[in-house]
């Protein structure tokens, strides 16, 4: 992000339910740090999805994992 020009959009995304550490939580990882520093930008969006259109396989990891 530090080296975006002019007129560059940056899209992150993740799934804080795929978190494979015993260290980070869905409240302390990069994602949580990145939408709480640019939460008061008004250029910046947060969009929080509600449901997964993977596969059974991705649900099933996301539960096990």
């Amino acid at each position: 992000m530090t080296r975006a020009g002019r007129n560059t959009k940056i899209v992150c995304l993740g799934n804080v339910g795929q978190i494979d550490t015993p260290y980070l939580t869905a409240n302390t990882c990069g994602m949580a740090a990145v939408v709480e520093r640019f939460r008061d930008w008004p250029h910046a969006g947060h969009i929080t999805l509600k449901s997964v259109e993977r596969s059974r396989l991705a649900l099933a990891a996301e539960e096990l994992l």
